[in-house]
C-alpha cells in the first residue's frame, strides 16, 4: 500500500525526464540530474526498499537477514523512522553497503527537508550548490 506523500510545487518526487529535453547534450543531462537529487536527495527508506527488491527479500526476510524487527524496518522503509546508526552498522554487517553511506544519505535527506522548511518559513536559504559556489569563491 503506497502512503501518501505531501506534494510540494518546489520539490519534486521523481527525477528530471532525462531525454525529454531537446537538443540537450548526455553530459548536460546528467548534470540536471545530479543537480536534481542534490535538491530532493530521497529518504534512505526507498534505497533500503529497492536493496530488498534487488536482492529479492521481503520485509521479514531483510528484517531478519540484518537482526532488527519487521515493525522497525518497515518504518523506515515508510518514511517515518531515519535511519539510525546502529540500523546503518547492522546493514553493513550484513553487506548492504557501508555504514557511512547510508548516514550520509540521511543527514542528506534530513538537510534537504531542513532547508525546504526554512525556505517556507523565512524564504530564503541557498541551494547547496550556490552555497558551495559562493564558498568557493570567497576562499579565494
Amino acid at each position: 500500500m503506497e502512503r501518501e506523500v505531501d506534494t510540494d510545487v518546489t520539490r519534486a518526487d521523481e527525477p528530471p525526464e532525462l531525454y525529454a529535453i531537446e537538443g540537450a547534450v548526455p553530459g548536460e543531462l546528467l548534470e540536471e540530474y545530479v543537480e536534481w537529487l542534490g535538491r530532493n536527495p530521497w529518504h534512505p527508506g526507498r534505497h533500503i526498499a529497492m536493496t530488498c527488491e534487488r536482492k529479492s527479500l521481503s520485509i521479514p526476510e531483510a528484517a531478519a537477514q540484518i537482526g532488527v524487527g519487521c515493525a522497525d524496518l518497515t518504518a523506515v522503509i515508510e518514511e517515518p523512522a531515519p535511519v539510525t546508526p546502529d540500523l546503518a552498522l547492522r546493514m553493513e554487517a550484513a553487506g548492504w553497503s557501508h555504514a557511512e553511506g547510508w548516514m550520509r544519505s540521511q543527514v542528506d535527506y534530513d538537510l534537504a527537508q531542513a532547508r525546504q522548511k526554512c525556505r517556507e518559513r523565512i524564504g530564503s536559504v541557498p541551494a547547496p550548490a550556490t552555497r558551495m559556489k559562493d564558498t568557493a569563491t570567497a576562499a579565494r
